[in-house]
């Protein structure tokens, strides 16, 4: 058990029910980039569920014997990574009110993956059909992107830059998360701590090697925390993109309270910093 089970438990079920209520609706043929919003969703969900089931623990056997009982707490932290970046890149293309933008950001994004993808090596026929057919799609994405009045906010540089499919050209990780209502000094302090795990820094290890089982129960629950937060934020972005999907965050009283108490915003999180920092004056 850990303290956020309830409230983890709670806006899972409620995640879900968001998304699978717009699920199976129509595609709206003047804005078929809406359903990238599910794939990104279901993304970050999978992410979700992921986590609350490692925090639970694995006991490895070996002929019907236990060789091996832990928390892969360094595992959670990882996906909690990722899942941190799934919610922002959703918040970014999603989250704001200009439609516009959205379509754009949209655009930029979509450039980037078929780009990254052009490098890697296609070993079938299929698959060089399919770069073949995405090389056509790349080119009216650039025609489209360079067209899109919103090309013209960025420099010439940065033009470049989104056309070679940069989508984050002119932000950061960070800014996406100011943008997202995260305190900068909360995100780079827990950011650090989620990409050392990532890339295999010293004190990763040294904290999977030294954890006691006790402490890497301790040590998830931070992750799990990082994910009590995103399904918050989501919960209200996500509908107030789909507004159909409103109602389900209306009728669900325990789950919006529950989103509304974790939706934690820049200020509750300075605030938090602070009273942390005056304790250790202490």
């Amino acid at each position: 058990m850990t303290k956020y089970d309830e409230a983890y438990s709670v806006l899972l079920n409620l995640y879900a029910q968001l998304v699978n209520f717009q699920g199976g609706k129509a595609i709206d043929p003047d804005n078929p980039w809406h359903n990238d919003a599910q794939g990104i969703s279901i993304k970050l969900f999978r992410h979700l569920a992921t986590m609350r089931a490692i925090a639970d623990g694995s006991t490895v056997q070996c002929n019907g014997t236990p060789i091996a009982t832990f928390v892969d707490n360094a595992s959670l932290t990882v996906i909690a990574r990722s899942a941190w970046e799934t919610y922002l890149v959703f918040f970014y293309i999603y989250g704001g009110s200009v439609s516009a933008q959205s379509e754009f950001r949209h655009k930029t994004w979509w450039l980037g993956g078929l780009t990254d993808r052009q490098q890697f090596h296609a070993s079938t026929r299929e698959s060089r059909q399919t770069l073949a057919c995405e090389k056509k799609d790349i080119e009216r994405l650039k025609h489209e992107i360079a067209a899109h009045p919103e090309f013209k906010r960025y420099s010439d540089k940065q033009q470049k830059k989104l056309l070679e499919g940069q989508w984050r050209t002119g932000v950061n990780w960070r800014s996406l998360a100011v943008s997202a209502g995260f305190h900068e000094k909360y995100f780079d302090e827990v950011y650090s701590y989620l990409c050392g795990y990532s890339h295999t820094n010293y004190i990763s290890v040294l904290q999977v090697e030294q954890a006691s089982i006790p402490t890497q129960h301790m040590l998830s629950e931070g992750g799990l925390g990082i994910g009590v937060v995103l399904m918050a934020h989501f919960a209200f972005t996500y509908s107030a993109f789909f507004t159909s999907a409103r109602a389900v965050l209306e009728n669900d009283e325990k789950g919006r309270d529950t989103a509304e108490m974790w939706r934690c915003g820049a200020d509750d999180m300075a605030r938090a910093r602070a009273r942390l920092e005056g304790n250790a004056k202490i």
